[in-house]
């Protein structure tokens, strides 16, 4: 009997939209890492209100919007901070010293976040403060700007973070196992897809891509990445045995499908063109839209046409 290697568990994000949460382990390289901390988004906006927030971790916890750290093979996975804060009746306000010397080392090697969509990232805030937090350098810059134009609250708190960036081209080394992140074209910059090569072969983690986009180009070359493992072959010290692993090709594939089943998706292009419709034949002094902050295409689509017609372009500071 072939003696397993590799353990992959789906914390979250399947048969969902939004959580998107999956525990690697690979016990030769003795190696715990999550490929993104997402909550379940869709539950946490069922749970609380507008404006509401989670009062610990513990709550956080008993509501399932994270995995529970007593049923995974995982060590002081979250931040003792917060739940001192709710024994203490303590406000957590962002600008305080963070407790970052009471977190007890965990026995997780690290997080990799794709892109930051909360989905993706929000579960980071009640993560233990010495868990290296791997991400690429605007994905770090959207969470910090998304938590300063946010509401204080301990579901809106990432300073303090071990955060360790990342680039194109760059080749992630945790205990020996290489990782390879590379950019993918979606609605928020700084998309990264993971081919992460395991003692059992090359694991493909897509985030979410798109093939439709302005930047369809980068997913394109994130395809060719996958097909020649060019960054791992030229850059990185591979023996026998990991080329043998990345001649048989990818063992495993985890892909966004969020969208997969519907075979068209209406491009950003067909969006300024039923855009550019309305404003032609708009009889109204202004126009409400809304859409995810940190969509910049959508973004960039309203203010565009809002300077092609001569009208004011009004964003809110905060949520």
């Amino acid at each position: 009997m072939e003696k397993k290697t590799v353990r992959l568990t789906l914390l979250g994000g399947v048969n969902e939209v939004g959580g998107n949460t999956i525990l690697l382990e690979d016990y030769s390289y003795n190696v715990k890492i999550f490929i993104d901390f997402g909550l379940r988004i869709k539950k946490y906006y069922n749970e609380y209100e507008r404006g509401q927030s989670p009062s610990s971790v513990d709550e956080i916890l008993r509501t399932n919007l994270l995995p529970d750290e007593n049923q995974i093979p995982i060590n002081n996975l979250y931040t003792k901070e917060f739940r001192e804060a709710e024994q203490n009746k303590e406000t957590v306000q962002r600008n305080n010293t963070r407790h970052v010397d009471k977190d007890y080392p965990s026995n997780l090697d690290g997080i990799l976040i794709s892109h930051p969509h909360k989905d993706h990232y929000f579960g980071l805030s009640f993560v233990n403060r010495t868990i290296p937090i791997y991400t690429g350098v605007v994905t770090k810059r959207i969470i910090r700007a998304f938590c300063k134009s946010a509401k204080d609250s301990i579901s809106n708190n990432f300073n303090g973070l071990n955060w360790q960036t990342f680039r194109t081209g760059d080749i992630i080394d945790i205990k020996g196992m290489k990782i390879v992140p590379f950019h993918v074209d979606h609605s928020v910059p700084g998309a990264y897809g993971f081919i992460i090569y395991s003692s059992a072969g090359p694991v493909v983690y897509t985030g979410d891509f798109r093939r439709h986009g302005p930047l369809s180009n980068m997913t394109e070359e994130f395809l060719n990445e996958i097909k020649t493992h060019g960054t791992i072959l030229t850059k990185g010290e591979t023996d026998k045995q990991q080329k043998d692993l990345i001649s048989e090709g990818t063992k495993v594939l985890i892909c966004d499908g969020t969208k997969i089943h519907k075979g068209i998706v209406e491009s950003e292009q067909r969006v300024e063109e039923n855009l550019e419709k309305l404003f032609a034949n708009n009889p109204f002094d202004f126009i409400l839209v809304k859409y995810d902050r940190i969509d910049w295409d959508r973004f960039r689509t309203f203010s565009l046409m809002a300077k092609k017609y001569g009208w004011k372009y009004i964003i809110t500071e905060m949520d």
